[in-house]
């Protein structure tokens, strides 16, 4: 419908609105599409709300193979984080009985609670448009993320900051 417009328009009009209502490469849809993600999940102030909007758009997306791009793309993101923020817990520098270190391993917990939780939203999606293939593959590849998971487990203080994180990280 917005196209029958474009014969009436100028010919700088027309342009405008043809980039914008199709864009020139499939590469400007998956960018927005992995923007929006990215907004759902660290940004935006109604959570619930945005991450309902993305997984629609996931849903209605035209190009399986970019939604699974864009996922694939956000995941390694999510679980880069959540592998580096238990890595700085279970870090040797981290560890033992100082008092300054008890708020950064809190820090380091809620971190990757928080984006653990990210994660599991972004797994669901990706089961669910069946686009999970690369995401087990990566997720079962990793070297020192068990190792780090067994380290943060050992102590009782993820019992206290973060009780739901072994659920979130199963």
């Amino acid at each position: 419908m917005i196209l029958s417009f474009v014969p009436f328009l100028r010919d700088e009009e027309s342009k405008e609105l043809l980039a914008r209502v199709s864009p020139a490469k499939n590469d400007a849809s998956e960018e927005m599409l992995h923007g929006l993600i990215l907004t759902a999940i660290h940004n935006h102030p109604n959570m619930a709300f945005a991450k309902a909007f993305v997984a629609k758009l996931l849903r209605q997306f035209s190009s399986r193979e970019s939604a699974r791009i864009v996922l694939d793309l956000a995941f390694q993101t999510s679980l880069k984080i959540v592998k580096e923020s238990l890595e700085e817990y279970s870090s040797p520098a981290f560890r033992g009985d100082h008092n300054e270190t008890e708020p950064i391993q809190r820090l380091n917990l809620l971190f990757a609670m928080s984006n653990g939780k990210h994660l599991l939203w972004l797994i669901e999606r990706m089961i669910e448009l069946r686009v999970a293939d690369n995401a087990v593959k990566d997720g079962s590849e990793q070297d020192s993320f068990p190792a780090d998971l067994q380290r943060a487990f050992r102590d009782d203080a993820w019992r206290n900051i973060v009780p739901g994180l072994p659920a979130v990280v199963l």
